[in-house]
């Protein structure tokens, strides 16, 4: 078959993972990440607006929505010319961002025409703090020319801003000033220095004021206990911002940039359109600067299997773990238990085909120790149990040999058995026949979700399969010929249970094959044990079936009538998207609430399919 191209999603993320430099440890393994220095040779196509800062400017990762900053925000607000990278830190005075090394690691990111946005201050007041606190007259300023130094040095524009207003209010609800002389000595040294200026401080009071005490709670993270999950107990917070606030002290921002000519005309084309941040903003995995370890795996590294390194996490890590794996076939049966979150397989091939992990128990293998066989799930050549894993650029096989073992009864052979939620895979390679992906959950009733970016998918019988929340976007989906000219499997077996809205979305697919026209089934409805509740969910949408699509696609189960489940197609196209009585289609009024985001976004709002989008300020482009 033909190579996958990673998609722009992939491109990116992969240069976010390699960002900046920094030693790690808790691991018991040395690690470090590479710095990736933009190639002069390959200037971007797009200036770059840098958000260097604190708390109040940076980006939060999916675990601490709906709080954000505006260097979060500002993305929403951009018009085509330009992106934003926020490498704002939580805490961060001017001092301590320098002398941690990340305005090093930020210059070196820059290019000639990038923006440098510098926003201290709120930190800095932390005088009895040796290692944040500044004097606004000496040290403050001090620092401060640095970042405008070094932006200028690399070909940047610097610009300071001066810090956001905290929400506070006198008797007579009177809002009032926070921060002491650090907004003076930020315009003082934007006078003396030649450098742009945006005046956020007062700004935003005048904000503050129209809002009143009362109206600035909603920009400000003041949460009821149980409006969102992240915050169970509730929030009240008169420094940080929920994505309203993020959004509007962002306009303030751009408002200043354009109307002070600092920015291009047509730089922020959106700062008065409409806008549901929850729905629009981006919250990455990680907060970008946040680095992670990095582990490596083949010949020569610290790691000979996949395994070693994925036993060398410690449990319950709230650092990403960035596994490369070096070109090669691994075979091994890899698992990545539930108390280990937040790891990534990265392929380091040139295409997903040159790094492969591999297996080949089936269903009916005996066990090592004789306790019995592997079973379906049990069979898989890599599991995953642990919630917010990633894997990019590589295939994961089951090779059983089912001609070889004829004798054997149970025959399904998994190559991919996934449950940890919020887990996300793109241009992955996903290879076996029956039973090829068991897409599941922790338990019945319980959802798990997953997002398929760009990858392949191939096997024959029920080779989709299993209870959880599946979106394949932008994929293909290959059946493989079984040499029936009647019936060559079927694609899909949910069992989602039906407290569970969404099960599988098909959304810009390729759904194709070697096999007789009409001889394969789009799905039926698998019901474990019997199971009433457990009713499958599968919508097939704007994508293209092949001939080999039977043109009554669904089809019933142990029993089980497939007219029961939850199927539908919607806006198909290809020599096998009939529509006839026995395809029941999506009513167009129900078309947007059958999308990519509404199968993904779940309680936490969950939406990886915004990553490298234009609302992703968590990675510099490459071109």
């Amino acid at each position: 078959m033909a190579a996958i191209l990673p998609s722009r999603r992939s491109v990116l993320a992969s240069l976010a993972l390699a960002a900046g430099t920094a030693a790690l440890s808790g691991t018991g393994v040395a690690t470090a990440v590479a710095q990736a220095s933009p190639d002069p040779s390959k200037p971007r196509t797009k200036p770059v607006i840098f958000v260097v800062g604190d708390s109040t400017s940076s980006a939060y990762q999916q675990s601490e929505r709906p709080r954000a900053g505006w260097g979060q925000a500002l993305p929403l607000l951009l018009g085509p010319q330009a992106t934003v990278f926020d490498y704002a830190w939580s805490g961060a005075s001017s001092k301590s961002f320098a002398d941690a090394g990340l305005l090093d690691r930020v210059l070196a990111l820059m290019q000639p025409g990038d923006y440098l946005l510098i926003s201290f201050g709120h930190n800095d007041e932390k005088v009895a703090d040796p290692a944040r606190g500044t004097l606004p007259d000496s040290t403050f300023k001090e620092y401060l020319g640095r970042y405008i130094d070094g932006a200028r040095a690399r070909g940047g524009k610097p610009v300071l801003v001066t810090p956001v207003e905290r929400r506070r209010f006198d008797a007579s609800g009177n809002a009032k000033d926070s921060h002491g002389e650090y907004p003076r000595a930020v315009r003082e040294l934007a006078a003396a220095s030649g450098t742009a200026l945006v005046d956020l401080t007062a700004s935003s009071k005048q904000l503050w004021q129209e809002l009143g005490p009362e109206g600035t709670k909603s920009r400000f993270l003041f949460l009821a206990p149980g409006q969102h999950p992240q915050y169970p107990q509730g929030s009240e917070d008169n420094t940080h911002f929920q994505a309203l606030g993020a959004v509007e002290v962002a306009r303030l921002v751009a408002r200043e940039l354009q109307s002070k000519q600092i920015v291009p005309p047509g730089y922020f084309l959106n700062i008065g359109a409409g806008t549901d941040p929850l729905l629009e903003m981006y919250w990455p995995s990680e907060r970008p600067v946040d680095l992670p370890v990095t582990l490596d795996v083949g010949p020569g590294k610290a790691f000979t299997t996949v395994q070693s390194a994925v036993d060398s996490v410690p449990n319950a890590s709230l650092q990403r773990t960035v596994i490369r794996i070096q070109p090669g076939t691994y075979r091994e049966a890899v698992r990545i238990p539930a108390t280990k979150p937040r790891i990534t397989f990265a392929g380091q091939g040139a295409r997903p085909e040159d790094v492969v992990l591999v297996y080949n128990n089936a269903s009916g293998t005996p066990k090592p120790d004789g306790s019995g066989n592997f079973g379906t799930s049990g069979s898989a050549s890599v599991r995953v149990d642990g919630p917010d894993f990633v894997a990019r650029n590589l295939t994961i096989s089951n090779d059983f040999d089912e001609a070889a073992n004829l004798g054997m009864k149970d025959r399904q052979a998994v190559a991919l058995h996934i449950t940890g939620d919020r887990s996300a895979l793109s241009n992955v390679r996903l290879l076996g026949n029956q039973d090829t992906l068991l897409v599941n959950s922790p338990g019945a009733g319980v959802q798990a979700r997953f997002y398929f970016d760009s990858c392949y998918v191939e096997g024959d019988v029920d080779f989709i399969f299993g209870r959880g929340t599946a979106v394949f976007s932008g994929c293909q989906i290959k059946s493989l010929d079984r040499g029936s000219t009647t019936n060559n499997g079927y694609v899909t077996a949910g069992s989602q249970d039906l407290s569970i809205k969404y099960g599988y979305l098909f959304d810009r697919c390729r759904l194709v094959s070697d096999a007789a026209a009409g001889s394969v089934h789009l799905g039926r409805p698998w019901h474990p044990s019997g199971d009433p509740k457990a009713v499958a969910q599968v919508l097939v949408r704007d994508s293209w079936l092949g001939a080999h699509i039977s043109g009554t696609p669904w089809t019933d189960m142990s029993g089980f009538s497939w007219r029961e489940a939850r199927f539908h197609e919607f806006n198909n196209r290809g020599p096998g998207a009939q529509v006839t009585p026995d395809r029941p289609q999506l009513p167009g009024p129900e078309a947007g609430s059958y999308t990519v985001r509404t199968y993904l976004q779940g309680t936490d709002g969950w939406a990886p399919q915004l990553e490298g989008s234009t609302a992703d300020c968590s990675v510099v482009p490459v071109a």
